[in-house]
């Protein structure tokens, strides 16, 4: 019984490596298309990166307070004697 049950189970894992699906190579056109979404997915990822960059540029710009202008004093002209 021992043995009929092992091989059942030894036979059970070798048809199951043997119906293993093999996928076909990719074709030319199939390569070409991946390369192309590929480079477009990096041309995203870079332009995500430049932006996130700009945004914390921004921000720390707009953290900084803006320069006190103090005006110069109004001084009224001095009297005219005559």
């Amino acid at each position: 019984m021992r043995t009929l049950l092992a091989g059942l189970a030894g036979a059970l894992l070798l048809g199951g490596a043997a119906s293993a699906q093999v996928l076909p190579e990719t074709s030319r056109s199939e390569a070409s298309s991946n390369a192309i979404n590929n480079s477009l997915v990096r041309q995203g990822q870079a332009r995500d990166a430049a932006q996130q960059q700009q945004f914390e540029i921004n921000s720390l710009r707009n953290a900084r307070p803006a320069p006190t202008v103090v005006a110069p004093p109004i001084v009224a002209p001095a009297p005219v004697i005559r």
